[in-house]
């Protein structure tokens, strides 16, 4: 059986990367278009674990090359 690549250590790194990312987007979305909807909360609570896990397989990319 396959297993994903995780470091648990490098992940919450990731995690707090992915939710500044989100508060950013939540910014955006609010000086764009003045509202948030119950899509953008619930896409968001969503996306940010995935986009973490992302950026941690990205890191330690970048780890095992250095």
């Amino acid at each position: 059986m396959m297993q994903f690549p995780f470091n648990r250590s490098v992940f919450d790194k990731a995690f707090m990367i992915a939710c500044v990312l989100a508060v950013l987007g939540w910014v955006l979305i609010y000086l764009i278009w003045g509202e948030y909807t119950t899509a953008d909360i619930v896409c968001m609570i969503v996306t940010v674990p995935i986009l973490a896990y992302f950026i941690h397989v990205l890191l330690l990319f970048k780890d095992s090359n250095d």
